[in-house]
């Protein structure tokens, strides 16, 4: 079944491999020009964050499972201007779209 994204008007992502299956989302996507960061504030708004944890150019290898989880923890916890300073679990929560052992039909990244 596939789930409708209420309320979404568009979407902008990355013009990575991982977006191969945007028409599936059922709302209007683009995608933005190379190295033009500003057509994807939200996602590099997260990147930002993240940034106070691990260091730009820095090899993810060499952080362990445990402290990726701890930093999504932290930052799944921090409340958000654009979610009217709710936290992103607060919002997933209200909106049902915690899963246990189910893979999401598309997975979107950024």
């Amino acid at each position: 079944m596939k789930r409708s994204l209420s309320k979404v008007l568009s979407i902008t992502f990355d013009n990575g491999i991982e977006n191969t299956k945007h028409e599936e989302l059922g709302v209007p996507t683009f995608f933005c020009d190379p190295y033009s960061s500003w057509q994807k504030g939200g996602v590099e708004n997260v990147n930002k964050a993240i940034r106070q944890f691990i260091l730009k150019g820095s090899d993810i290898a060499n952080y362990s499972d445990r402290y990726i989880a701890r930093i999504e923890k932290i930052l799944n916890q921090r409340p958000r201007k654009s979610l009217n300073y709710r936290t992103p679990c607060e919002v997933m929560e209200k909106h049902h779209l915690f899963t246990i052992n189910k893979k999401p039909e598309i997975a979107l990244r950024g």
